[in-house]
């Protein structure tokens, strides 16, 4: 049997680290829930570049953690992914950087 798991979080890690990258580079930050949606206006209020390498750093977190699936513990893996969401979520909801 053909283990199909292992080339799909390959393509998903690499994926998300091309994401994550043109975040930290500025770019792309449309993928940014909600940022993508504000008016002109309310983005002004926000800093769009630190939002950007917030995420994307995120991001290329998660990639690693998609390459390294197989020689890490799931539960490891797992309470990775909680923690550093659960600290991007402070950061970008706290942090006096994210408003201009």
């Amino acid at each position: 049997m053909v283990n199909t798991v292992d080339p799909l979080m390959g393509f998903l890690g690499l994926l998300i680290m091309v994401m994550g990258i043109q975040l930290i580079r500025g770019k792309w930050l449309f993928l940014i829930a909600g940022y993508n949606t504000m008016p002109k206006e309310e983005k002004k209020r926000y800093n769009g570049p630190y939002l950007g390498k917030l995420v994307g750093s995120y991001l290329i977190f998660v990639s690693l953690v998609c390459l390294l699936h197989k020689i890490l513990p799931a539960n490891l893996l797992i309470t990775l992914l909680i923690l550093s969401s659960i600290i991007v979520v402070i950061l970008g909801n706290t942090s006096k950087r994210t408003r201009s």
